[in-house]
């Protein structure tokens, strides 16, 4: 499955701008660590920020984001991140925030409004606290775990449960996740961007603060709304 369209801007300038309103803003990322690490295992390698920082991008890295790999902090400042200790700070200074296990409520009481964040979901350890809270910031939260191939498996797991080595695994999360990120990062319009994303129509399940999402709605009880009928205007 074509994961996601890449959204590259075509000037190639120092620093890449999006434009909110009347005010240019610098792309920018945040890499939260995460609170439940497989060994040696990691979404973004500083190879990856690395390309990611050629692009223009601003990479924010929280402080030991991979202390359970060999990578260090040094390793991902030379790259090009900048290392950020604190994350309110992290959440502060990013446009789209990616953690690779699911943000805590902690964290989701410290987002911005309107804020994109992507990580996976345990959908049996949601509380329905956790869903009120996106929805107060009003956010768009992504679960890459919900994105599905053709046989309908999670593209994250066939990643985590193959039989490769860390080194090869981290190359394959990169391929996955590279793509997606940047369409999320370039898109000046986040409706557009899930229009023409098939992994987001299937992984978004917040949409800027609504629930979206039919397992997770009937496990919690809660309403919801079609991510087709936020996007399309299905009525």
């Amino acid at each position: 499955m074509d994961l996601a369209m890449h959204y590259l801007p075509d000037a190639k300038t120092q620093e890449q701008t999006i434009e909110f309103g009347l005010v240019a803003q610098p792309v920018t990322l945040g890499l939260v660590k995460g609170d439940r690490p497989i060994p040696d295992v990691v979404l973004f390698t500083p190879e990856l920020v690395g390309k990611l920082c050629e692009q223009g991008i601003r990479v924010f890295v929280q402080r030991d984001y991979a202390a359970h790999t060999s990578f260090t902090n040094m390793d991902y400042a030379d790259a090009g991140a900048e290392i950020i200790d604190d994350f309110f700070a992290l959440a502060e200074m990013s446009k789209v925030l990616v953690k690779f296990s699911p943000f805590t409520e902690e964290e989701l009481i410290l987002l911005r409004d309107e804020q994109i964040v992507i990580s996976r979901l345990i959908i049996n350890e949601l509380t329905q606290k956790y869903i009120q809270l996106l929805k107060q910031k009003q956010a768009y939260a992504i679960a890459i775990n919900l994105i599905t191939d053709k046989e309908d498996w999670s593209e994250l797991d066939n990643i985590l449960m193959s039989s490769a080595n860390a080194e090869i695994m981290n190359k394959r999360l990169g391929l996955f996740i590279m793509p997606l990120v940047e369409a999320v990062l370039y898109s000046k319009n986040f409706r557009v961007v899930v229009q023409t994303n098939p992994a987001l129509l299937q992984s978004v399940f917040c949409f800027k603060g609504v629930l979206c999402n039919r397992m997770v709605a009937e496990h919690l009880d809660m309403m919801w709304k079609d991510i087709l009928s936020l996007c399309f205007d299905l009525n």
